[in-house]
């Protein structure tokens, strides 16, 4: 009986090393194009000290990045493009973005002020960002780290920042 069960088994185990290739099956190692990501950082990182972005892979090496946060105060709006470098899912990366906060101009500095009066009057809370990274973006797993130097209209020393986060691809 014993032998009965094993043979009649044995069918079933050939079948376990089907692999499906169609084109709705599992990405088997390309990167997701879209990801959702929740992210973290100082005060001029493009999605806030905590947000979350929306990343889409377009093509094989471009990426734009569009998210939100708190800048506390304010709410802190980002838009960025990448360019990755790097094959299966691991990439160097080279990022250019625009940020802004509604409430606090990050850019005036008390240095600044003095140098230049008419910066303590502006409004403008924008800055730009030029830095680069690392993303790895397999399967529907995403871990990006990027660190920049800012530019501030109303600042004549550049800034710094530091943001990161850990994302799901679909």
């Amino acid at each position: 009986m014993r032998l009965l069960v094993l043979l009649l088994l044995v069918p079933a185990l050939a079948f376990a090393d089907e692999i499906d290739l169609t084109r709705g099956s599992r990405r088997h190692g390309q990167p997701p194009t879209l990801v959702l990501r929740a992210e973290g950082g100082n005060e001029f990182a493009p999605f806030g000290y905590v947000g979350g972005a929306l990343s889409w892979l377009a093509g094989s090496h471009n990426e734009f990045e569009l998210g939100a946060g708190g800048g506390f105060p304010g709410l802190q709006l980002g838009f960025g493009a990448r360019q990755l470098f790097g094959e299966g899912g691991q990439y160097l990366l080279a990022e250019l973005f625009i940020a802004g906060n509604t409430r606090v101009n990050r850019g005036l500095n008390s240095q600044s002020a003095l140098l230049n009066p008419q910066a303590a009057a502006a409004s403008s809370s924008l800055w730009t960002g030029l830095g680069f990274g690392f993303e790895q973006r397999s399967d529907f797993f995403d871990l990006s780290v990027a660190a920049d130097i800012i530019f501030t209209s109303t600042s004549l020393t550049p800034h710094w920042s530091v943001h990161g986060g850990i994302g799901f691809g679909f």
